[in-house]
């Protein structure tokens, strides 16, 4: 999962980064965070893109259930009518149709339990790594948001606040 790797490159770029003393705060490229980000929001697609095909083939997995069903129920209706035909075989046929509905149900039952369930898993995976890529993103924003302007830095590192330089022009 290409998502997943350049999560771990940003990680180990950030882990090499130089440290600032005593800050716990990190130099990293500006230009090759914003290219980091660039792949990650081409990658990000694919995942959606999984997510949309997973509730697709759920879609698929309910419908095919659906049409298995009436097909069974169908199958039962006709036995019944052809064994209804017949007096001797009457309370057997009644008998084998509500079994065969039954199983129908069952069986229909049991396959949209299970694509439900294994649509949910796979959106449940996807959403966890959606959360995680989306709290490392926004930790890195706040990390990057926290550093000081270039000039406001400079001038209060150096002691002089901006507004005397430009008083003594005047």
């Amino acid at each position: 999962m290409e998502f997943m790797t350049l999560i771990e490159e940003m990680e180990k770029m950030v882990e090499k980064a130089p440290h600032i003393p005593l800050s716990g705060k990190v130099f990293l490229d500006g230009d090759l965070l914003l290219d980091y980000l660039d792949r990650l929001r081409t990658a990000l697609p694919e995942e959606v893109r999984q997510a949309q095909w997973i509730r697709q083939e759920k879609e698929r997995l309910l419908e095919e259930a659906r049409l298995k069903a009436r097909s069974l129920l169908e199958e039962a209706e006709k036995r019944s009518e052809i064994m209804a035909q017949e007096n001797e075989l009457v309370r057997k046929a009644r008998s084998q149709a509500s079994e065969i509905i039954n199983r129908a149900r069952n069986v229909a039952e049991e396959v949209k339990a299970g694509a439900l369930s294994y649509a949910d898993g796979l959106l449940a995976k996807l959403e966890a790594s959606l959360n995680q890529a989306l709290a490392q993103v926004q930790q890195g924003r706040q990390e990057l948001q926290s550093y000081p302007a270039t000039g406001a830095g400079e001038a209060a590192a150096a002691g002089e606040p901006e507004k005397d330089s430009s008083q003594n022009r005047r």
